[in-house]
């Protein structure tokens, strides 16, 4: 993949450097309550990015800054299908960047790179029912609600139900 790029930010392929960052992210009590993963150790880190083939495209978010670029997040697009041209979209905001409208750029960026490069048909998405800040930007970004997933994770001790969202290329790309 080749690095994305807007004028506030830059999305670029996860590198080995990129995993302690993934790693504080993971481990951050605010992002973990959102997050159907469990913490994981540095060595489950670096198995999971030794794995890493060409059906999955992770990609830390930079904000530009006079100082250099700052992570601001991860954005991605996984299991991606060639056969059947879709992919599963989903994204992490550091708190310290949340509320600075950074998922709202990074995952449009991200979805047109998906539709409009790897040539994806559609693109899904779940998320916890209660991720309100999540489900609210998937419908700001034209996703449709395809279903209710009822208690679908086992998440911090309780089944949680979870909201399946999907975008068509046409719909991406017939937006103004």
């Amino acid at each position: 993949m080749r690095v994305l790029e807007s004028e506030r930010l830059l999305i670029k392929p996860v590198e080995k450097e990129d995993l302690q960052y993934l790693l504080e992210l993971r481990w951050d009590a605010s992002v973990m309550n959102f997050l159907i993963h469990e913490p994981l150790s540095m060595a489950d880190q670096e198995r999971w990015f030794d794995r890493l083939d060409n059906r999955n495209c992770p990609c830390c978010i930079y904000m530009k800054s006079e100082n250099g670029p700052e992570r601001a997040g991860t954005v991605g697009l996984y299991d991606i299908s060639t056969r059947h041209q879709r992919g599963t979209w989903r994204i992490r905001i550091d708190p310290a960047q949340q509320g600075k409208g950074v998922a709202t750029e990074a995952t449009t960026m991200m979805l047109d790179y998906g539709f409009n490069t790897l040539n994806l048909h559609k693109i899904i998405s779940d998320s916890f029912k209660d991720n309100q800040a999540i489900v609210k930007l998937s419908l700001k970004l034209g996703f449709t609600q395809e279903g209710l997933l009822r208690e679908h994770y086992y998440h911090q001790g309780k089944h949680r139900d979870a909201i399946q969202f999907g975008m068509l290329k046409e719909q991406f790309n017939s937006k103004p």
